[in-house]
């Protein structure tokens, strides 16, 4: 995930990201498995997005094992309309 041409994170967001980032908002945190599972999404693929999420600041580990918090940069590109949404 890029920050886009004008460094934008939420030019890249898809549906997915936007479901992530909505649930860990709501959530504080949690491990990608419980957040595949408290959307309707499938796990390797909401690994795949936390990462890119990760990469591009919009979420962040929260200890050495995989949990996920979102990030203030997170919440913001979230209520900002939280980009396009395509997978």
């Amino acid at each position: 995930m890029s920050h886009g041409a004008a460094g934008d994170p939420s030019a890249d967001l898809n549906s997915t990201d936007v479901r992530v980032l909505a649930y860990l908002a709501e959530s504080g945190a949690d491990y990608p498995a419980l957040v595949a599972s408290n959307t309707g999404l499938h796990a390797p693929h909401v690994e795949r997005r936390c990462d890119a999420l990760r990469d591009a600041g919009l979420v962040e580990s929260v200890s050495g094992e995989v949990v996920y918090r979102i990030t203030g940069d997170g919440r913001d590109v979230l209520s900002g309309g939280g980009g396009r949404a395509s997978d």
